[in-house]
C-alpha cells in the first residue's frame, strides 16, 4: 500500500486571513509537509449557526478571497461541512496528518468542541498548534493576571496588561508556493 502524503493542516476559524496569521506561520515551518487550508462549516459556530444574511454574505465573501490568495499561490482553500472530528477522520483516512494549526477560541462554549478535536489528535499522533489570533493578549494570560477572572472594567483591563507588558507585533507574511 502506498503510503500517504504527509500534511499539516491550517484550520481556519475566525481569523479569516493571511496576513499576521501565527497559525499560519506554524503550519509552514516544515516545508516537507503539504499545506492543507481548511475551512468547517460545522453549523455550530456563531458565524455558521446564528447569523443574518449579512454576516453570512462577509463570511462567504472572505472565504472566496481566502481561497483567491491561496490559487495565486498555487493552491486553494478546501471547505468542509460537519463534525470537525468526523472532517478530521475522514481526512486521515486519504492523507498523513502531522499537525493540526489553529487560532485559539477561549470562549466556554466552544470549549467542547476544542477538547474532543484535541483527543482526536491525541490517539491519531497528531500534533496541535494553537495560536494567538484574534486579540492582542492571551484572554488566558489577561484572567489568570487577574486572578482567574476576567478584568470587569477598561481600567482593570489596563492595568493588568500594564503587568502582562506590551502584545506580540506582527508576524511577517508566509511565502506560500
Amino acid at each position: 500500500m502506498p503510503s500517504k502524503e504527509k500534511v499539516n493542516i491550517l484550520w481556519f476559524r475566525n481569523g479569516l486571513r493571511l496576513h499576521d496569521n501565527q497559525s499560519l506561520h506554524k503550519a509552514t515551518t516544515d516545508k516537507s509537509r503539504k499545506l492543507l487550508p481548511l475551512f468547517i462549516f460545522d453549523g455550530e459556530t456563531p458565524t455558521t449557526k446564528h447569523c443574518k444574511y449579512n454576516k453570512m454574505a462577509f463570511l462567504l465573501e472572505c472565504l472566496e478571497d481566502l481561497d483567491t490568495q491561496f490559487w495565486y499561490h498555487g493552491g486553494k482553500l478546501n471547505l468542509v461541512e460537519g463534525d470537525p472530528v468526523e472532517v478530521l477522520r475522514k481526512i486521515s483516512k486519504h492523507y498523513a496528518i502531522s499537525k493540526l494549526c489553529f487560532d485559539q477560541d477561549c470562549e466556554p462554549i466552544w470549549l467542547e468542541r476544542d477538547n474532543a478535536v484535541k483527543n482526536f489528535c491525541g490517539t491519531h499522533k497528531i500534533q496541535i498548534e494553537e495560536s494567538i489570533g484574534a486579540t492582542l493578549w492571551d484572554p488566558l494570560e489577561i484572567i489568570e493576571a487577574n486572578g482567574g477572572s476576567p478584568p470587569l472594567t477598561y481600567s482593570q483591563f489596563c492595568h493588568v496588561t500594564k503587568g502582562i507588558g506590551q502584545p506580540k507585533k506582527p508576524v511577517p507574511d508566509v511565502e506560500l508556493k
